[in-house]
């Protein structure tokens, strides 16, 4: 039986802060999980060659960068040349561009396409909604990485909700679940033994909420001023400086450290205490919230939409409200103080870290293009 091959097209394949964004994250970590011999996988970047490239390229995936911005039709041109090049027995689409111009062409060249969202945008803008309601049938199939994100693509995108199945995003559990050295961590940072840390994971973006996170540590600095608390944010992004001057205004300079963009946010992960994702949009499934309970520590995490039948209120994580500082903070305080709630969660978070391991998670990939592809 002759390999299937997967053309794969993204609109970029990192953001602001941030090496390598989550959906092209996701593609590295499961090809290498595919069954051997059976797909040749290629990837279409429609923006210029940048280091979440070699990434990729790392897990065995060819990357053609081509350097067109999201309305340029000369990309048009570039994906049809490749499909010429290749010919892939289907096109799997992640952005608006790509869900644009990869549906166009596979119209042309008669190959069925898969879109995928990976996040609910509040924002879609209108040019990408009218697209989307002149190639609402252009596609053999959609994915959506939630239910939420799934209603997104229904209400807002215009897929018909029969053609959509939701896959989680997958973590690699062996790697995530296996610890490092959180002691040699901490003196390396000039964290405290002691410390009681709590920190967060992400770009540092409005989206991601780290300003309720540092203001929920005030509180709890404040309130609890003989508990030794640390506050760390790994990431890097456009509200770095900001993010920095308001724990310097709220005088705890000394009780929070900025790692900084981190290609291995897995060894800052294993010295937390707690894990928080305070995101306040934009989501649609939280990767690092499974990482982080993964790594078997217990986590908070917002109520948004997107995060329901995935994070289990009172089960795997704490939920607060969005935006919600005394909330945030008092589910912090909870969780310290209460030994047997930090037990049952790491338990039920390790259990959901099984659920989403990547082995799983590439075999119902796998199972998804053989039925499209036949």
């Amino acid at each position: 039986m002759s390999k299937i091959k997967l053309l794969h097209i993204m609109d970029k394949v990192s953001v602001d802060g941030s090496k390598i964004h989550g959906p092209a994250r996701q593609l590295a970590y499961r090809i290498p999980f595919y069954e051997e011999g059976e797909y040749d996988v290629r990837l279409i970047n429609l923006r210029n060659e940048d280091p979440a490239c070699d990434v990729i390229r790392e897990a065995g995936l060819g990357v053609v960068s081509l350097d067109r911005g999201k309305f340029d039709l000369r990309a048009l041109g570039d994906i049809r040349n490749a499909i010429r090049d290749f010919e892939p027995d289907l096109l799997h689409l992640h952005g608006y561009a790509a869900h644009s111009f990869g549906r166009i062409a596979g119209k042309l060249h008669r190959i069925p396409v898969v879109v995928q969202e990976h996040f609910v945008d509040e924002q879609c803008p209108p040019y990408q909604r009218i697209a989307d309601w002149c190639l609402r049938k252009a596609q053999a199939g959609g994915l959506a990485v939630s239910d939420a994100v799934t209603d997104f693509m229904v209400d807002v995108r215009f897929m018909p909700r029969d053609q959509i199945e939701v896959i989680g995003n997958g973590i690699p559990f062996a790697k995530i679940s296996a610890k490092t050295d959180p002691i040699s961590k901490r003196k390396e940072n000039g964290i405290a033994e002691d410390a009681f840390v709590i920190g967060t994971v992400g770009r540092l973006t409005e989206m991601k909420g780290q300003t309720y996170f540092l203001r929920a540590a005030a509180k709890l600095i404040h309130a609890q001023p003989e508990v030794p608390y640390h506050f760390v944010l790994v990431g890097d992004g456009p509200l770095a400086q900001p993010l920095r001057q308001e724990a310097e205004a709220l005088g705890m300079t000394d009780r929070v450290t900025f790692t900084g963009y981190q290609e291995d946010a897995k060894s800052w992960i294993d010295l937390f205490d707690i894990g928080a994702v305070p995101s306040i949009f934009g989501e649609g499934f939280c990767s690092v919230g499974i990482e982080i309970l993964g790594a078997g520590v217990p986590l908070v995490i917002t109520d948004l939409p997107c995060f329901q039948g995935i994070y289990l209120a009172e089960q795997n994580v704490l939920q607060v409200p969005t935006r919600d500082v005394e909330a945030l903070a008092a589910a912090f305080q909870r969780i310290r103080e209460d030994a047997d709630l930090r037990t049952g969660l790491i338990e039920q978070g390790i259990a959901t870290g099984k659920k989403y391991d990547m082995a799983t998670i590439a075999a119902v990939y796998q199972d998804y293009y053989a039925s499209i592809v036949g």
